[in-house]
C-alpha cells in the first residue's frame, strides 16, 4: 500500500497551499496578457491559472488573483475591471525570458513591453496591443470577472471572449493546422520550474 500523506487544505497557511496547489496541478499554459488602461497606460503580465473553457463561443479564462503576500490585486485585473478588454498572448520559448522578466511587480503605469524589449502590435478591435514575437495572439472583450472571494490568494477570473485571432504563418503546417511541434510552448510548474513541449517530451494516443 502507498505510503499517503493526507491533509485538511483548512489546516494550511495559503502559502502553504498555494505551494501544493501550484506544484501539483500543472504544466499550466500560461496567459501572457495584455491590457490597458483609462488613461491609455499599457501593462503586460504572465498569469498560469489560465485555460480555454469553450470554442462556441470561444472563451479563454484566466485569474490575476489577489497577492497571497499582502492581498492587493494586480493591474492586469484593474485594467480589465476600467476598459473590458484584454489580449491574451502565447509564450513560447523563445520568448520565456522576456515573459518572466514582465512579471516583476513594476509601479503602475510602466510599461512592460518596453521593460523586457517585446514589440507592441496595434490590435484590430480592441485597444490593448498584441506581442508581435507571440506566435499566436487572441484579442478578446472581456465578458464577466468573477471574483472567488477577497482574501489573499482568491482567484478573479477573468471571461474573456475571442474576437480576433493571429497566428504567424510559420507555426501552421501544409494541412492548414498548427504545427505544435514547431510551436515549442512553455508552461508552469511549480516553484521557479517550467516546462517545453520539444519533439522529445510530446507523444500521440490513437483516440479508442
Amino acid at each position: 500500500m502507498k505510503n499517503i500523506k493526507s491533509i485538511d487544505p483548512i489546516s494550511l497557511e495559503t502559502k502553504e497551499l498555494h505551494k501544493i496547489l501550484l506544484s501539483s496541478i500543472a504544466p499550466r499554459p500560461i496567459a501572457f496578457a495584455s491590457t490597458i488602461d483609462s488613461n491609455g497606460n499599457v501593462n503586460l503580465s504572465p498569469f498560469s491559472y489560465f485555460n480555454v473553457f469553450s470554442s462556441n463561443p470561444p472563451i479563454l479564462i484566466f485569474s490575476p488573483s489577489r497577492r497571497v503576500r499582502d492581498n492587493t490585486t494586480k493591474h492586469t485585473l484593474e485594467n480589465a475591471m476600467e476598459t473590458k478588454e484584454v489580449v491574451i498572448n502565447v509564450v513560447n520559448f523563445p520568448i520565456v525570458e522576456q515573459m518572466s522578466k514582465s512579471s516583476v511587480e513594476y509601479e503602475k503605469g510602466v510599461n512592460e513591453f518596453i521593460e523586457t524589449g517585446l514589440t507592441q502590435v496595434k490590435s484590430l478591435l480592441v485597444k490593448p496591443p498584441r506581442v508581435l514575437e507571440s506566435p499566436i495572439s487572441f484579442e478578446c472583450k472581456v465578458q464577466d470577472i468573477i471574483s472567488l472571494g477577497k482574501s489573499g490568494g482568491a482567484g478573479q477570473l477573468i471571461i474573456a471572449k475571442v474576437v480576433q485571432i493571429h497566428i504567424d504563418k510559420k507555426f501552421i503546417d501544409n494541412k492548414g493546422d498548427i504545427d505544435s511541434e514547431k510551436l515549442d510552448l512553455v508552461a508552469r510548474m511549480g516553484g521557479d520550474w517550467y516546462t517545453r513541449t520539444t519533439k522529445e517530451s510530446m507523444f500521440k494516443i490513437p483516440k479508442p
